[in-house]
């Protein structure tokens, strides 16, 4: 006796996939690629403040995150990041999303 099959049972799993949030879909990308690559950015730090593991820096336009050029505070991932990074310093950063709207330094390399 042949199978008999179900137009259209696949159907829902379509259609949720077709529907998910953006955020969820992207979320899935990023768990079975591992981690996305960072963004970068390159400029001059305005300001560091060591202790909170922040800095202020005037960068330049960074076109995979869709930034003008602006002066911004960032938060670093690890605060010894900062360790020899000093106002007025060019420097070259890497940058991860962890979260809506929240942008985490994870790299500076300072640029000679």
């Amino acid at each position: 006796m042949a199978p008999k099959y179900v137009i259209g049972a696949a159907l829902p799993l379509l259609f949720l996939a077709a529907t998910a949030p953006v955020a969820q879909v992207r979320q899935g990308a990023e768990s079975a690629a591992g981690a996305i690559a960072p963004h970068k950015g390159e400029g001059t730090v305005n300001k560091v403040d060591a202790k909170a593991g922040t800095f202020n820096m005037t960068h330049g336009p960074i076109p995979s995150l869709n930034w003008p050029p602006m002066t911004m505070d960032f938060q670093v991932k690890d605060k010894s990041a900062l360790k020899g990074i000093e106002a007025g310093q060019k420097v070259e950063i890497s940058i991860v999303q962890e979260g809506e709207g929240k942008f985490v330094v994870t790299e500076i390399k300072s640029l000679k």
